[in-house]
């Protein structure tokens, strides 16, 4: 039996401890979850550098001035729970209307493999797995930091000092928990994408989405957005500190900018290429077909109106002919036009806009706000 409101975000260890045995909606837990993890992260983490004297100076990188931190904890960590609603929305509506897209006679095939992806989803194997390597992340990833020449809140440059060791520790381990939970979601996302490709689909070259009518999978793509922006935020913050304080050029960063924003459009977008030999395969049968269908009307057109003598043609103006033929032309077009990668372009220029818009606040290290509007007048003028 197909379920109505499929979820890849309802369900696992984590949604199971966070409900606390209550019916409450992934909109009614994201922001009380986002609030609480701030708490727990960032109350002890100021108190005991306050308590230091490396708040807000003492050293040279204060916690206040790290904008490590203020990337990954105050910005990305409740970004990524507060996202969570919004995703599941996009991917349920998605899989619902897949379901009727599917032949008749893979629909069993479709449910199994739904059925399939819900035990994993389900399985407290996965994330406690994800739990324990985000654990295991905190013994083998250095927490100090690798300016060796400027000291910070963190420690002393051999010992990390309390403040340092509750980010490290607690901060680090439920922030790369997250991110973990995300990337398994995704993986989800992308098996069920895989299958979906080698079902039978009801597609249409002349569908008038323009991707033979499967475009709303780049609607579906777009609830994993925040990845790509969450990724762009912890780049924006280290790179941001080696300009501040290590005097690193951003130009000499430029490839390294470049580089993320290629990496996160590539992943993003590759799940949906699944899909392109099916849509490819669509649109050459739809060429033939209309091309076809295309030469009969343009020759029964030509025949009944081109070949009258002058004068006789005043009929044409009460006949349903050339508004047929004007339609006809009009569907060819889209067909011709149709795109094999199920994405529209306003899912491309968001998932740009996501990888590069949190890389811009680095300019404003290199170039003040006043800097840069003085530059904008004296060009307006």
């Amino acid at each position: 039996m197909f379920d109505e409101r499929y979820s890849l975000l309802r369900g696992g260890m984590v949604y199971r401890l966070t409900r606390f045995g209550r019916p409450q909606t992934l909109d009614g837990m994201a922001m009380p979850l986002a609030l609480g993890l701030l708490a727990i992260v960032l109350v002890p983490t100021i108190g005991l550098a306050a308590r230091a004297g490396t708040l807000v100076d003492g050293v040279q990188v204060p916690l206040l001035h790290d904008y490590t931190v203020w990337a990954r904890f105050v910005l990305a960590m409740p970004m990524l729970v507060l996202a969570v609603p919004v995703a599941d929305e996009r991917l349920w509506r998605a899989i619902h209307h897949l379901h009727g897209l599917v032949t008749p006679q893979d629909q069993g095939r479709f449910e199994k493999d739904l059925q399939r992806v819900r035990r994993w989803r389900d399985s407290v194997f996965p994330e406690l797995l994800l739990f324990l390597v985000a654990i295991g992340g905190a013994f083998n990833l250095t927490a100090l930091d690798v300016f060796a020449h400027v000291t910070d809140w963190r420690g002393d440059g051999q010992a990390l000092s309390p403040a340092g060791l509750w980010a490290h520790w607690v901060g680090m381990t439920l922030f790369r928990f997250l991110s973990l939970l995300w990337l398994w979601r995704f993986v989800l996302w992308v098996s069920l994408l895989w299958r979906f490709s080698r079902l039978h689909l009801t597609l249409y070259a002349s569908h008038p989405d323009g991707r033979g009518g499967l475009a709303f999978l780049g609607f579906a793509q777009a609830a994993f957005i925040v990845m790509p922006t969450v990724g762009a935020l912890l780049v924006c913050g280290s790179l941001a500190m080696e300009i501040e304080y290590l005097g690193v050029s951003l130009h000499s960063l430029r490839y390294v900018l470049l580089g993320y924003v290629v990496l996160a459009l590539t992943v993003m977008i590759a799940p949906l290429a699944l899909f392109v030999p099916r849509l490819a395969a669509v649109k050459r049968a739809g060429l033939m077909a209309y091309g076809v269908i295309g030469t009969d009307c343009a020759e029964q057109f030509d025949t009944t109106w081109t070949q009258r003598a002058r004068g006789e043609a005043r009929p044409i103006l009460h006949s349903g002919d050339p508004s047929a033929l004007a339609d006809f032309t009009s569907i060819y077009a889209n067909v011709s036009t149709m795109v094999v990668l199920p994405m529209q372009r306003y899912v491309l220029i968001s998932f740009i806009a996501a990888s590069a818009a949190p890389l811009l606040p680095l300019v404003l290290l290199v170039m003040p706000v006043d800097e840069i509007l003085d530059k904008l007048l004296s060009v307006m003028a």
